[in-house]
């Protein structure tokens, strides 16, 4: 009879929250079904700083990790956030909207 390798009574681990990797602030872009008609829904947002040596310059952020705001373009506080909660790979979210600052990239 094989050896068992674990006990049946192994106590479960809770997943645990995903850890905060990076923080910046950066100006997000919105970016439309529709460019020209301001009503149409939200696609995505775009922020500059894409991986260093890939093919885009450009990071992706998904709608639901940014707040509602006005217009095409603001300033947020962006997080990375490491693996987990759903997500296979890390991914940015915005927590909060600032203003611009003196030296805008």
């Amino acid at each position: 009879m094989p050896a068992q390798r674990s006990s049946p009574r192994a106590p479960i681990r809770a997943p645990r929250a995903p850890r905060v990797c990076f923080r910046q602030v950066a100006k997000l872009t919105r970016v439309r079904a529709i460019r020209a008609d301001p009503s149409s829904r939200t696609l995505y947002f775009t922020m500059p700083g894409g991986s260093k040596g890939r093919r885009s310059a450009t990071t992706f952020v998904d709608v639901e990790n940014v707040p509602e705001f006005e217009g095409d373009e603001a300033w947020f506080e962006m997080e990375r956030v490491e693996r987990g909660n759903g997500h296979m790979w890390a991914w940015w979210r915005a927590v909060r909207q600032v203003e611009a600052p003196n030296d805008p990239q």
